[in-house]
């Protein structure tokens, strides 16, 4: 148990706030640019990082429930970005394809991505992002250990 329960959970809470704000921003860049959400383009850039991955993969890559996941491929689907196709080796199992409406915009929105976080953290000098990066990824592990069985994510 910590020291100061108070403060820890002012910590949380800040955290939860300042991510709020931060992929607010973001969705109102994306949607102004790319007529996408920040969660709809991470998914893209998600299924662009595997070859044909299934949802599972992509909902555990990032650390989303598979309903949640599922939501959002539904609505790239209905846009045309995102094909969904059986698997030829199991057909109970689906793969994620981008179309060439997805590729496009994967390729027109990783460059303005980038910028649009930059911008977002030019507050936040490099040693301060690095420090943010390692604490993030130490508060990560805590939240996996301290999970039933692992579960978290």
């Amino acid at each position: 148990m910590s020291a100061d329960p108070i403060s820890d959970l002012a910590l949380v809470t800040g955290l939860y706030r300042t991510t709020n704000a931060a992929v607010r921003e973001l969705d109102q860049r994306l949607m102004r640019d790319h007529d996408v959400t920040f969660v709809q383009a991470v998914t893209l850039l998600a299924i662009d990082s595997f070859d044909r991955p299934q949802p599972h993969l992509v909902a555990d890559h990032l650390s989303q429930q598979s309903q949640t996941v599922t939501g959002v491929l539904d609505r790239l689907e209905r846009a045309g970005h995102v094909a969904r196709c059986r698997d030829l080796g199991d057909r109970r199992a689906v793969r994620l394809e981008l179309t060439a409406s997805g590729r496009s915009l994967v390729d027109a929105m990783s460059a303005t991505l980038s910028e649009h976080v930059c911008d977002v953290l030019k507050g936040v000098d490099s040693g301060r992002r690095n420090l943010l990066h390692d604490s993030l990824h130490r508060l990560e592990e805590s939240i996996r250990s301290a999970a039933p069985n692992g579960s978290a994510g």
